[in-house]
């Protein structure tokens, strides 16, 4: 037996320990960042934290200040509120989970009248665990409409935050979750439909042996479904913090407008005292060392993390312009691939970026997660939005003969005359989530 020794190269990308704090910053919430900045703060002596509230103090006593020196010039003027103070006093209100549900209704703005009857008794039919309590049949039969209706009206309802509300399982709760993240393992819908049990034992063996996996990639998988948000509980009327926009965009006489909010978070500095007192004592060189690069490491996270969010939303407003403009109902399909090669960064980052965090566009608050939708390729290569689709569909069923309505081949040969790809059997299903009845019905209904 004859032993040879091979040299090969190959490239292996490793991330640094900075690059992985950044990557966890920029995926916080703006609540959830408060919290992280407070919790490095107990951490590192030289981290110095002014709270949002004391700041907002702070500012208020100093426009005051301004406002009495100005009201003794002769072009003194009124102190008007920034945009955000609504959103402050509402912070300040307790808002129960059915109240913080009702007021993402507005979000969709192309609900009928029995989607928002139906959407409404959803909501108010929700357990402790914010899991649906009631079943589909007996809405369907309560407002007198088809069952693909009401599961539509509870789909709708499960892209609510927080994310899992409107589940009516363990597995679908875990499975919402796993639906709303494009980087979820390849496997781990499955190993939840099939295998949840094999899962809470961590039977890594015999889940590699029945699906014929690596073991690593059976315990990412495994690990990742265990990682996963548990269950909500407690009473769903207890205090939940109110929705915070990251970034407001705001259209001023023809130009767009983007404004990071840094108004909640507290003001994070280096305790130059502090830095004082170790930096030049030998037995605490090592200590100030690491305090010192973690510190700023912190503060680069976070920088970091503004100068991604405002370039994501610059991207966003140039993408979806007639959204920001008129609302979801002139969404264009868009995909987190292609706004990660426009930004020229990873897929992954823009996930992280769009995770948990909202826009206050000109007419409501959206999560950034909404504005990336599915769509139909058209004969030209682009994409319709399903908002469009339906949009489209309901006009041509306005203007149809009233005594011949058309059937919905003939809405399908008109769309694909137009360009738009779609099926009669999607066609049928578009129109009966909008709860626009077939055409016979129409007709003599």
């Amino acid at each position: 037996m004859k032993m040879t020794l091979n040299n090969s190269q190959k490239v292996v990308q490793t991330l640094s320990a900075k690059l992985l704090q950044n990557l966890e910053i920029l995926q916080y919430s703006t609540n959830e960042l408060e919290q992280y900045i407070y919790e490095k703060a107990n951490e590192n002596p030289l981290l110095v934290v002014i709270d949002s509230k004391a700041k907002s103090n702070y500012e208020e006593i100093m426009q005051l200040a301004r406002c009495s020196l100005n009201a003794f010039s002769s072009q003194g003027h009124v102190l008007r509120n920034d945009e955000f103070n609504v959103i402050e006093k509402k912070l300040a209100e307790k808002e129960s989970y059915e109240q913080f549900l009702f007021e993402q209704v507005p979000m969709h703005k192309n609900l009928s009248f029995l989607d928002l009857k139906i959407l409404t008794f959803l909501i108010q039919s929700l357990d402790d665990r914010l899991f649906l309590d009631v079943d589909l049949e007996f809405v369907s039969e309560k407002f007198k409409t088809t069952f693909s209706h009401t599961e539509a009206m509870l789909d709708l309802l499960q892209t609510f935050e927080p994310v899992g509300v409107g589940a009516r399982s363990y597995k679908e709760y875990l499975l919402i979750q796993i639906d709303r993240d494009p980087f979820a393992p390849e496997m781990a819908s499955q190993f939840i439909h099939s295998d949840l049990k094999l899962v809470a034992t961590q039977a890594i063996k015999q889940l590699s042996k029945k699906y014929n996996m690596p073991l690593q990639e059976v315990k990412k998988t495994v690990s990742y479904i265990k990682n996963l948000k548990p269950i909500i509980t407690g009473d769903k009327f207890e205090t939940i913090p109110y929705v915070i926009p990251d970034v407001a965009v705001k259209e001023i006489e023809g130009e767009w407008i983007i404004k990071l909010n840094r108004h909640y978070l507290p003001s994070v500095a280096i305790d130059e005292s502090y830095v004082a007192l170790l930096k030049n004592d030998s037995n605490y060189k090592t200590y100030y060392r690491d305090s010192m690069k973690d510190a700023l490491a912190l503060l680069e996270g976070i920088e970091q993390r503004d100068k991604t969010l405002y370039q994501l939303t610059r991207l966003l407003v140039q993408l979806q312009e007639d959204f920001f403009k008129k609302g979801l109902e002139a969404i264009k399909p868009m995909r987190l691939k292609d706004v990660a090669e426009a930004l020229g960064v990873h897929d992954s980052t823009i996930s992280r970026a769009v995770r948990g965090k909202y826009v206050q566009a000109p007419h409501g608050i959206y999560a950034l997660q909404s504005l990336f939708t599915k769509g139909l390729v058209n004969t030209s290569g682009k994409m319709n939005s399903i908002m469009y689709i339906k949009k489209r569909l309901k006009e041509l069923i306005e203007a149809e003969d009233k005594k011949n309505p058309l059937a919905d081949q003939q809405i399908t040969d008109i769309l694909n005359a137009e360009g738009v790809q779609i099926s009669r059997r999607t066609v049928a299903k578009y129109r009966e989530e909008m709860n626009i009845v077939s055409s016979f019905n129409r007709a003599y209904g």
